[in-house]
């Protein structure tokens, strides 16, 4: 018995194993999730309203002010031939009931909103003012009417102003809004008497036209491209604004 007690002592004591702690499970943070943040909506351009040129006259009195007819170029030779636009003077040109009197210093409003595209003077236009509305900004049957098609705009030019417009180029414009008065600007070769010639002409849209002129000894080479452009280029195509002002008759204007 004592031997057996002996040789228990001398066992070595079997020391317990330490159960392994567990790792512990990273615990995923969870991530934010990127929620999209809508992007605005892009403020659509508003079309425009069409006003007569004249303020305080409709387009059907207009179609009776009408003292000289658009003529197109009659040859590619003669490109600066023919009368461009239309010229409205005496108010009692086929006007029942109209206000009688001379057109000189009657108020010219803005036709469409728009911006302006070029201003200055020249000798055969006197002090114009030249307004772009984009085909995005045209009332639709208007754009049909002129073959306006998107990236390109109308061009209107208002000619023979008493004073030079005060406008600066690109400057936004409302339909409605004054421009100045009917003069008689110009060289006295091509302006007899006051009136608006007006004109229309459809090109690429954000032209910036730069001063024009040609029929003087001062006008510069640059003054004479520009003209040249603005006349007789596939940058501006011309075309009779008659259409233009039966438009707006036939649309209680």
């Amino acid at each position: 018995m004592l031997c057996w007690l002996l040789a228990a002592c001398a066992a070595p004591v079997v020391e317990p194993a330490p159960s392994p702690n567990p790792s512990p499970v990273p615990t995923e943070t969870p991530q934010a999730t990127a929620s999209a943040t809508p992007l605005p909506t892009p403020t659509s351009i508003p079309v425009s309203a069409l006003c007569p040129p004249l303020a305080g006259h409709s387009f059907q009195a207009l179609l009776g002010y009408i003292s000289q007819e658009f003529r197109a170029p009659p040859s590619s030779s003669d490109w600066d031939g023919g009368h461009h636009g239309l010229d409205f003077a005496y108010y009692q040109r086929n006007d029942p009931g109209g206000q009688g009197g001379h057109i000189d210093g009657a108020a010219l409003q803005s036709a469409l909103d728009g911006y302006v595209a070029g201003l200055g003077y020249a000798s055969i236009y006197g002090y114009y003012l030249i307004v772009e509305t984009p085909w995005a900004q045209l009332p639709p049957d208007l754009a049909a009417l002129f073959e306006v098609a998107q990236g390109q705009s109308l061009y209107l030019l208002y000619a023979h102003l008493q004073n030079e417009a005060s406008f600066v180029m690109r400057e936004p414009l409302d339909c409605g809004q004054g421009l100045g008065q009917v003069g008689a600007s110009g060289d006295a070769y091509f302006v007899v008497e006051p009136h608006l010639h007006f004109e229309i002409r459809v090109g690429t849209s954000g032209i910036a036209l730069g001063p024009m002129t040609y029929y003087t000894a001062e006008a510069s080479q640059a003054e004479q491209d520009e003209y040249r452009r603005w006349r007789n280029s596939p940058d501006f195509v011309l075309h009779d604004p008659l259409p233009f002002f039966e438009h707006g008759a036939q649309h209680g204007g």
